[in-house]
């Protein structure tokens, strides 16, 4: 019987093939997403469960220096000491310095920098790292150094690395600082860690403070302890607080005005939205499932009678059923693994992220994931196989003709409501990303050389470089655009009140505006400062607005005016649009640009402007000529529009995971309307010859046959205009700078799912509207 079963089922595939690949596509597609979305969700919120010691790290905070609500996650030398020595809870500290390479040199071959951390030799026991050789004893020596296991196969392939030199190029204040370290150790990867590093050494003497954790005797009460902290006073950077949090915690929050690149970020908006998404389109996929079953059961129904005529027991239909169910949904859950390994490269260049296939069959995993495999095959195999073994003739003709019709309603209903709402979010997570590439556009196929050395003067190579065809602009400074310094200073308003300020402090030669293309808005032109003022700033607009001052009542003012921390010579000689650095979910800085006349002793940074074409040939002859002039430095250069980008990375990728899961999701809905379209068509040809016999017009057929689809577009529409307007608007709301929901949105996602859905299934149905009626009755 089982072999016969198996026939059957086969059979019953083979006739037909377009709702078996309709469903088995539907189901593989639905399946793939919910697992690859669920597997990151409980990878990122595993991170450090495997500590043994996670829930008694925490970390610490404090308040920004003149800027009070905004917090660093930094503490000073000797303070962790001093918690250690006065709070018995506190059994062990850890601070994070990282150090900015230049390059580095192994075996006389220079690399790119690696991410380097100086740290106190209880690193061990805040991260569990295993040693793949060496001891962790290479800490207490400050000229040895422990290496991650990807840069030693990097460095050394499949030699042993102990004992090996590897020198670091820091860059310095006044000169590049070369230090040698002997590896003392390789570290086994770790999956699922808070922090990223490629090396790490210990050298007291030369940390200068940093990110700090604590290990505490046992859980505790963080608020308690952070109470005992602020009461007891320990001293800060500006007469702050101390604040603390759980280890997990931390791995959630944002660092806006930090760029801890070795600390694990949890995007947990991204999360939401993707499993949210995935979750969808998996109910679309199962809705597609649903109906396209009870169109093919039915189909079954005069076979089943006749097996039962045969002699076929209850319980061999039920096993037949459960079979058939069963294995539709399993061979789609394996189609799905091999979708997974596919996509799953596309997958972390939309999320910015190093998610491991490996992690599929990970214990934290593995048991949802067969979960899942159960749910969907087990438990739908045997209702679908009880309830249809159960019912007569009449019964199913009820059933499968009136009840299905209510069924299918509401599911395809759904399922637009599902495809609209994301759409719409992809509208305006696009319009938002637009937002952001329209503020930085200005710094689009910009790039920034020097600042490796301080004090080094690039004069000379500024000259050498106007030769270069492939440079529109170029220009000079002596502080790099990304990673500019920030003036704390007090600020005094019109009312003669003062406040606290951070003021982003920039500074240029003559063509620096027009090189980063920032726009003057009031004052004298940039290139004609030194004629006027023997030392001359820029502000911002952003500066005004928080002195509260008009534009042009700061035009030919001293700066100290202003900010009492302001050199007392200059002069504000100009106003300018603002600009953006960092985030749009942040305010922009208060900025000021200092002029530098052409006799500045030092220009240590090179801003270039180059051509949008031949891009690679441009940066090869920079660097030739960099060379030639500094043969002794390592050549690197920054990506200004890249650095960008990525400061406001949460919103590319959530636009392009919306993008993917919106297109997967109306695809989906297609292939349901489909299957759905065509069992219609098929089951209503009687109707439609009858119908053209007794005159009725092309076009009224095609509207008779279309009308339920725009129905349910039209009421899935009604229900997803204001629940994804809801949704969005709780998303915008982090943003500082930010576009608003708009009708256009609604309506093209309107437009587009309609013409999607009636492109995909109106050619059938104009096809059968257009056929002979004799030929479709004499089929009947």
């Amino acid at each position: 019987m089982f072999k016969t079963s198996l026939k059957l089922i086969f059979r019953n595939w083979w006739r037909n093939k377009t709702f078996t690949l309709i469903s088995i596509l539907s189901l593989t597609v639905g399946i793939a997403c919910t697992n690859l979305l669920g597997a990151f969700v409980a990878y990122e919120y595993g991170i450090e469960n495997a500590n043994p010691n996670k829930n008694r790290i925490i970390w610490a905070t404090q308040d920004m220096p003149s800027n009070p609500g905004k917090k660093v996650a930094y503490m000073q030398k000797g303070i962790p000491e001093q918690l250690k020595e006065k709070y018995p809870e506190v059994k062990n500290f850890i601070q994070l310095n990282s150090s900015t390479l230049i390059n580095i040199e192994v075996n006389h071959q220079t690399f790119e920098p690696i991410e380097v951390l100086n740290v106190n030799p209880s690193f061990p026991d805040f991260f569990p790292f295993e040693l793949l050789y060496g001891s962790w004893s290479a800490f207490n020596d400050p000229k040895s150094i422990i290496i991650s296991e990807t840069q030693a196969k990097r460095f050394f392939g499949n030699e042993n690395a102990l004992g090996k030199q590897i020198v670091l190029v820091e860059q310095g204040f006044d000169e590049a600082n070369r230090k040698e370290f002997t590896i003392g150790a390789v570290t086994k990867t770790r999956a699922q860690s808070a922090i990223k590093f490629d090396a790490l050494f210990c050298d007291p003497e030369n940390a200068w403070g940093g990110p700090t954790l604590l290990m505490m005797t046992q859980e505790t009460d963080v608020r308690a302890f952070e109470d005992k902290v602020k009461k007891d006073v320990i001293p800060t950077l500006d007469g702050g607080q101390y604040y603390f949090t759980t280890l997990d915690k931390a791995i959630s929050q944002n660092y806006n005005e930090q760029e801890l690149e070795y600390w694990h970020y949890r995007k947990n908006a991204l999360l939401l939205v993707g499993l949210v998404s995935a979750i969808l389109v998996f109910l679309i996929a199962v809705f597609n499932y649903v109906n396209i079953s009870f169109s093919r059961v039915l189909q079954q129904v005069k076979s089943i009678h006749t097996q039962k005529l045969m002699g076929a027991r209850p319980v061999d239909i039920r096993w037949q059923l459960f079979g058939d169910t069963f294995l539709m949904v399993f061979i789609s859950f394996v189609l799905s693994l091999l979708l997974l390994f596919d996509i799953l490269p596309l997958f972390n260049r939309i999320v910015s992220a190093e998610f491991n296939s490996s992690f599929f069959f990970s214990r934290e995993f593995y048991p949802f994931f067969i979960t899942l495999l159960i749910l969907l095959t087990v438990i739908p195999a045997l209702i679908m196989s009880r309830k249809i073994s159960r019912l007569s003739g009449n019964d199913y003709r009820m059933f499968f003709v009136k009840k299905k019709n209510y069924w299918v309603s509401a599911l395809v209903t759904i399922q637009f409501i599902i495809a609209i709402s994301l759409i719409i979010g992809m509208i305006t997570a696009n319009q938002q990303m637009n937002l952001v590439k329209q503020a930085g556009n200005r710094y689009l196929n910009l790039i920034e050389i020097g600042g490796q050395i301080g004090g080094s003067d690039l004069k000379p190579l500024y000259g050498k470089l106007h030769g270069i065809s492939g440079i529109t602009d170029i220009s000079m400074a002596d502080k790099s655009l990304m990673n500019a310094w920030f003036l704390h200073g007090t600020l005094v308003k019109e009312n003669g009140e003062t406040t606290g300020a951070v003021i982003l402090h920039l500074s240029g030669n003559d063509d620096f505006l027009r090189t980063i293309q920032l726009r003057q808005l009031s004052g004298d032109a940039w290139e004609k400062q030194s004629e006027k003022y023997a030392q001359s700033v820029f502000v911002n607009k952003a500066f005004a607005d928080m002195a509260e001052r008009s534009i042009d009542e700061l035009i030919g003012q001293p700066l100290h005016t202003f900010l009492e921390t302001g050199n007392k010579e200059s002069v504000i000689a100009g106003v300018l649009d603002n600009f953006y650095f960092n985030t749009l979910e942040n305010k922009a800085s208060p900025a000021m640009i200092e002029y530098l006349p052409s006799t500045t002793n030092e220009f240590t940074t090179i801003q270039i402007r180059l051509y949008s074409q031949h891009q690679e040939e441009t940066i090869a002859a920079i660097r030739k000529v960099w060379e030639q002039t500094f043969p002794d430095t390592y050549f690197s250069y920054i990506d200004v529009y890249h650095v960008f980008k990525t400061r406001n990375s949460k919103i590319f990728e959530m636009a392009r995971l919306l993008q993917m899961y919106s297109l997967i999701s109306i695809l989906l809905t297609c292939f349901g309307l489909f299957g759905i379209t065509f069992y219609a068509v098929k089951q209503r040809t009687k109707e439609i010859g009858i119908r053209k016999i007794n005159g009725a017009k092309t076009l009224q057929i095609l509207w008779l046959l279309m009308k339920p689809m725009f129905v349910w577009i039209t009421i899935g529409f009604v229900i997803a205009v204001p629940l994804a307007w809801w949704l969005i608007e709780r998303w915008l709301q982090q943003f500082v700078y930010r576009v608003n929901v708009s009708v256009f949105s609604f309506a093209l996602a309107f437009l587009a799912v309609s013409a999607i859905t009636f492109a995909t299934v109106g050619w059938h149905v104009w096809r059968t509207a257009r056929s002979n009626p004799v030929k479709s009755l004499k089929s009947e």
